[in-house]
């Protein structure tokens, strides 16, 4: 069975107010106790799977669920009865279910004997199934604990269940709830939480994006709509962690990676769908400026810190980058990004609507245009005007993103001398706009007649890394014979 469901943390101020939402005289409470499953070295919790025995009122549910995305996953329930004490763990009950099986066996490498109690959960959850359009969603407010040993971790949660009918109308639903209650999207599980707890610690490793993969046999629509999936598996864990206020700077860096090809893939390959709403790529871009903000904001303390003299410059450099943390924070949690989240989720599972364009045109299309682009910019490129060289970069930068990506769909034997022509011109135009950005904040500053040598030390090295732009983008457009 496909569960589809979405989960949220609510604020506490908003708490009262949600529970009266679901009026005590029209939902029903349930006492759940449960007791999860996994293997010492976590093979469940890494094939992100988990099985639990859970009583629930008076009889006794065991459950298996792995995961699919972040929204669906496969989950099989099997009644086991009112029973006078806690059963044993019995894996014999997916003999019958295929399905089951065959992700349970290759959770566990086929090894089925080293399951034990890892955590225990104690949750009132008051339901209430709500009529909402077409379909019928539940809403489950969890309200408990979760035990390991001797450490215990509170949950107060909301989760929303299609029951019946369609997945838009579910994220409808729930961003009315959203903006109603600030609810932010938590995708982690209260598995994850238990094995965490388990293990005396607090958040997850970050999520690494994965290489991205088109494919040759879907359509250009199925194609952006996996795109965009991919890049929301890699991006919520991580920003769940930011808005948790339990994140370490790799999440951070990953979430700005995941954004980042997020943002260029509803930018560039818009025309591949009818339904990729023009308005995503202004709200990720300004979304996306907000790390970029205090990625270069850090970088500054990194290589400048040691050369500036003046304690005032160095003191307000370290304000600005707390003050840049302290907003990214707020803006992972507002329900206008949440917003965006369900929005871009929904586009990624609905079925293609628009006509079936082989995507091999529509690759070849967007590589001619992305190269036609590139050349204009480089023919108006001006080592001198901030602006040439701005739109320059931005069209390196789009290239190297879309160029391993579509030439996927190309049977060309090695790219490897493209792809280093074309990294050579977006390392070069990433220094070169780091040192740009170093300028620009040391010249609205008042600085210290002993640190006005560091901003002509940077002006110097800008004027290398622009050269260095024009060269090493004029190098890979002599070398892309292959388009042709």
């Amino acid at each position: 069975m496909l569960e589809i469901e979405l989960k949220f943390q609510i604020p506490e101020a908003r708490r009262v107010a949600l529970m009266k939402a679901l009026d005590p005289k029209k939902s029903e409470q349930i006492q759940l106790q449960a007791k999860y499953y996994d293997t010492p070295d976590k093979k469940l919790a890494q094939a992100r799977a988990a099985i639990r025995q859970r009583l629930e009122g008076s009889s006794w549910v065991q459950t298996f669920k792995a995961s699919r995305s972040h929204l669906a996953r496969f989950e099989h329930n099997h009644d086991l009865g009112a029973l006078a004490q806690a059963p044993q763990l019995d894996l014999r009950i997916y003999d019958q279910i295929p399905e089951a099986k065959q992700l349970l066996s290759n959770a566990l490498e086929n090894d089925f004997t080293q399951l034990q109690l890892i955590f225990e959960t104690d949750i009132v959850r008051t339901v209430r199934l709500m009529d909402y359009a077409s379909s019928q969603i539940e809403v489950s407010l969890d309200i408990g604990e979760i035990r390991a040993q001797d450490r215990v971790q509170v949950v107060y949660e909301v989760e929303f269940e299609l029951k019946t009918g369609n997945v838009h109308d579910l994220l409808n639903f729930c961003f009315e709830w959203v903006k109603k209650y600030q609810l932010w999207l938590d995708v982690r599980s209260k598995a994850e939480f238990g094995n965490l707890l388990a293990e005396g610690l607090t958040v997850s490793p970050a999520k690494a994006t994965q290489d991205l993969l088109l494919s040759k046999k879907d359509s250009s629509d199925a194609n952006i709509r996996s795109l965009v999936a991919q890049q929301m598996q890699a991006l919520l864990p991580n920003i769940a962690a930011m808005s948790a206020g339990i994140a370490t700077q790799a999440h951070i860096q990953q979430a700005h990676q995941a954004l980042d090809q997020l943002h260029l893939s509803v930018l560039l390959f818009k025309d591949w769908s009818c339904d990729v709403n023009e308005k995503w790529a202004h709200q990720l871009a300004a979304f996306k400026g907000q790390f970029e903000q205090l990625k270069h904001l850090q970088h500054m303390q990194s290589t400048l810190n040691q050369l500036l003299q003046n304690p005032k410059t160095t003191a307000s450099l370290a304000q600005d980058i707390l003050f840049a943390t302290e907003k990214l924070q707020h803006l992972v949690r507002s329900s206008q990004n949440v917003h965006h989240f369900l929005e871009l989720l929904s586009f990624s599972l609905n079925q293609a609507t628009s006509p079936a364009l082989d995507v091999k045109i529509s690759a070849q299309q967007s590589l001619q245009l992305h190269y036609k682009q590139l050349t204009e910019s480089l023919n108006h490129a001006d080592v001198h005007d901030l602006s040439s060289m701005d739109a320059l970069m931005q069209h390196i930068q789009q290239l190297k993103f879309s160029f391993p990506l579509l030439t996927q769909i190309y049977d060309v034997k090695s790219l490897q001398k493209y792809s280093k022509a074309l990294n050579d011109a977006a390392n070069a135009a990433e220094q070169y706009h780091l040192l740009n950005l170093a300028s620009q904040y040391l010249q609205e500053t008042e600085l210290a007649t002993s640190d006005w040598f560091v901003l002509g030390w940077l002006t110097a090295k800008q004027e290398v890394y622009a050269e260095r732009v024009l060269e090493t983008a004029a190098q890979f457009m002599l070398s892309r014979k292959f388009l042709k």
